[in-house]
């Protein structure tokens, strides 16, 4: 998928020509809302006893645009004017599923549908690592170079919500992290993201699988999956990356005979961690220069 620089190097000029006075910050929201699973993800992933399938799952329902759609409409309801800003939000998190889609992902994918589907979108039309990302990544950077400025001194929008909005927000967010865990078991009979091939051992010889930007052993041959399990590749990629994406099939319970490969760089996990923390330094010096100029109204005689 492309990097969080990518998607606000294209997602802003986008925004922008339909409305031009668009609040880059919350533009800039909604370029991350559908990442925002997956950053959670990462962070829980880390700790013990947790069901990687299950987090995995979890993760991948709230990345579809059902429930970017419903975390956009809590979120609005932080603004006083919540129409505006959770159009920004909707349509941005709809431009950023529609661009990872553009791009290769034998295991993963967009779920335009879920819950009625959980068909997955991909047009496969290039790897992260073409050249357009890079463009992109470069666009996303320059525009915060050169809109830090009047960004921070343009209106943020925000209101503490009153009663039908602190409704709707609270039933918003109760539905965005607590209805994914009933969509679970769904998911998995599906094989989403092969969770049912890796998780059983005793019926996966035979069987397609894929893995994407998964950690691989040079020197052992072996690659990790997202469940933590290590599968030795019969006939091992002529590389030195640590980070692949593969297709193959399942020769016995821990060995994979690769039918295709891709060889990932860092730089596109570099590139979000970058966009991450500008998303962060905007708001946190947006809000500070707002808190100041309300204070320096109020002491002003």
């Amino acid at each position: 998928m492309p990097n969080t620089l990518a998607h606000i190097g294209l997602q802003i000029p986008l925004t922008r020509l339909g409305l031009k006075e668009a609040p880059l910050q919350w533009v800039i929201v909604g370029c991350i809302i559908p990442d925002i699973p997956w950053i959670v993800q990462r962070i829980l992933s880390t700790l013990p006893g947790i069901d990687q399938v299950a987090l995995k799952l979890y993760t991948t329902t709230q990345a579809s645009l059902a429930y970017c759609l419903i975390l956009s409409l809590a979120l609005a309801m932080l603004t006083r004017n919540s129409r505006m800003i959770f159009i920004l939000l909707a349509t941005n998190s709809l431009f950023h599923l529609l661009l990872d889609a553009t791009q290769i992902k034998w295991e993963n994918g967009v779920h335009l549908l879920v819950p009625f589907s959980w068909q997955i979108t991909n047009f496969n039309l290039f790897w992260p690592e073409h050249f357009s990302s890079y463009l992109l990544t470069g666009i996303g950077l320059l525009i915060f170079i050169i809109s830090w400025q009047k960004a921070v001194r343009g209106g943020l929008h925000l209101q503490w919500p009153g009663g039908s909005k602190t409704l709707c927000l609270v039933t918003c967010l109760s539905l965005y992290f607590l209805s994914p865990t009933l969509l679970i078991t769904g998911a998995y009979e599906t094989d989403t993201r092969y969770s049912k091939t890796l998780s059983s051992p005793q019926t996966r010889t035979g069987k397609e699988v894929a893995l994407d930007r998964d950690r691989y052993a040079v020197n052992e041959h072996t690659v990790e999956s997202y469940t933590g399990e290590q599968f030795k590749i019969a006939n091992p990629p002529a590389t030195e990356s640590t980070i692949l994406s593969i297709r193959g099939r399942f020769l016995d319970e821990k060995t994979i005979e690769l039918s295709a490969f891709h060889v990932h760089r860092p730089y596109r996990n570099l590139a979000s961690y970058a966009g991450l923390l500008l998303a962060l330094l905007i708001w946190t010096h947006s809000l500070i220069h707002h808190k100041f100029r309300r204070n320096s109204y109020r002491s002003s005689p």
